[in-house]
């Protein structure tokens, strides 16, 4: 007879078969067909996995010399350096806008951005030119009746006034002498009536004729004196107010007439300024119309003063970024320092410039007050040809620092260990934590100081391993990322 053997499925005859052996020595025979395999898969396995550490190598990097330059990001509004609001010239007047240039159009020094009606100041340019024309005619009447008192004057002094007085005293010298030499005369005759040579009649009339002679010299006297203490220096002080009065009105009219010729000129002024020119090339932007309810911008038609700003231009040519800097990072930062500025509305544009000023004093937040303060940060942007515009967002990255041939980790590569900073070089049998020290630190790497070789592969990932001294590694609190410095 035949059966199956149920441990080893064999088949024999039950007659003539050997004995076999006990179960138990039969499963254990069998059984150590696949242990002593299995044990050999496992041991090899075990080192295979002792000599090579378990790191993706997409998650490791490598210690290698660079440059390294570190920047500080912030953010930031684009500012013009420099903005003109242009408004209506015409003191105390109203007037209404005829044209405006198209708003956030560019122009040019000289282009025309604004032009005001100038009907009533054409009316008051004639009115005041027929007003300088009667001005000038009274001027030329009262420098003729000038010119006369002047020549009165001069008359008194020099001229017929000085030639009466010479006159008067001329007169009355002459009435001297004839009284004098008629009395000589009547004296002498006086002997020759005594001896008859000459008759009493003759004696009576050189008589009158002395007695006439010496009243004529008595009124000659008194005309004289009155003429030169009286007259002469009454008509004298005369001429002299009618000069004085003369240069009153010839002052007078001068100064009307240059009254007249001001106004004019201002007018001319005025209707010139009406039409209002770009002083400086940049961006057209309307000012907000004061008079509206509700509030719009400046347009055509509009009645404006001189208190109303009509357009502001700013120096698109030369613009500026604010922004501001974290207390902790002012002394990383300094004027001059180049910076590259981004903008929001151009991702593709990269622009340069250099740090114009830092603020003097700290600000902080009015309500928030326990928040970090902060300095005003301004960079000036260098000549571009982009098409910037005010209010635009801006990132500013300051280049704060810059290092030549250095030795370079990356940042993610290095931990906070216990106030230590840790990196974990990946060898060929292990994860080997080093302590570093570091430099200065970019976005992406740090310059090394010291703990790291050229070459050095470095995790990524802060993975607990085994083997790992106390002293490097505690266990708590949790190990966690170093922060960019």
């Amino acid at each position: 007879m035949e059966h199956t053997d149920p441990l080893d499925g064999t088949t024999a005859r039950r007659r003539n078969a050997p004995p076999r052996p006990s179960t138990a020595a039969a499963r254990f025979r069998r059984s150590a067909i696949w242990v002593i395999p299995l044990a050999v898969l496992v041991v090899a396995g075990g080192m295979t996995a002792w000599r090579r550490p378990a790191v993706d190598t997409g998650l490791t990097g490598t210690v290698e010399r660079g440059n390294l330059t570190v920047r500080l990001t912030e953010t930031g509004v684009l500012r013009p350096a420099q903005s003109l609001t242009y408004r209506s010239p015409l003191a105390g007047r109203q007037t209404e806008v005829l044209f405006l240039a198209p708003e956030g159009t560019r122009v040019q020094h000289g282009d025309l951005v604004v032009r005001l009606d100038n009907t009533e100041l054409e009316r008051e340019l004639d009115r005041a030119n027929q007003t300088l024309r009667q001005a000038r005619v009274q001027l030329r009447v009262a420098t003729a009746e000038h010119e006369e008192a002047v020549a009165d004057v001069e008359s008194m002094a020099t001229g017929e006034g000085a030639l009466s007085v010479q006159e008067a005293r001329f007169t009355l010298e002459l009435a001297v002498k004839r009284v004098a030499q008629l009395r000589q005369e009547h004296e002498g005759l006086v002997p020759l009536l005594e001896r008859g040579f000459i008759t009493r009649e003759e004696l009576d009339r050189a008589a009158f004729e002395l007695e006439q002679a010496e009243g004529e010299l008595t009124l000659d006297r008194q005309r004289t004196d009155l003429f030169l203490e009286r007259t002469f220096p009454r008509d004298t002080q005369r001429a002299q107010l009618r000069l004085a009065q003369h240069d009153a009105q010839l002052e007078d009219a001068h100064t009307r007439v240059a009254e007249a010729d001001t106004l004019v000129t201002a007018l001319h002024e005025a209707i010139e300024a009406c039409s209002i020119y770009a002083r400086r090339p940049g961006l057209v932007i309307y000012e907000p119309y004061l008079s509206s309810n509700p509030r719009r911008k400046i347009r055509v038609g509009d009645r404006v003063t001189s208190t109303q700003g009509l357009v502001t231009i700013p120096e698109v040519d030369r613009m500026l970024v604010e922004s501001s800097v974290r207390e902790t990072d002012l002394h990383r930062v300094s004027p001059d320092q180049p910076a590259t500025i981004r903008l929001d509305a151009y991702p593709d544009l990269q622009l340069t410039g250099r740090v114009l000023s830092l603020g003097a004093l700290a600000r902080g937040s009015a309500t928030r007050p326990f928040e970090e303060k902060r300095f005003d940060l301004v960079v000036e942007v260098d000549t571009t040809t982009a098409e910037l515009r005010p209010e635009m967002t801006a990132r500013v990255d300051i280049v704060v620092t810059e290092r030549r041939d250095v030795l370079l980790v990356p940042v993610n590569a290095v931990f906070e260990r216990a106030d230590h900073l840790v990196a974990n070089v990946v060898t060929r049998w292990s994860i080997d934590p080093r302590l570093v020290e570091l430099g200065a630190t970019g976005d992406l790497f740090a310059e090394v100081l010291g703990g790291l070789t050229e070459g050095d592969r470095v995790a990524l990932l802060d993975t607990p391993t085994t083997g790992i001294s106390p002293e490097v590694a505690p266990p708590d609190p949790p190990p966690k990322r170093a922060s960019n410095r």
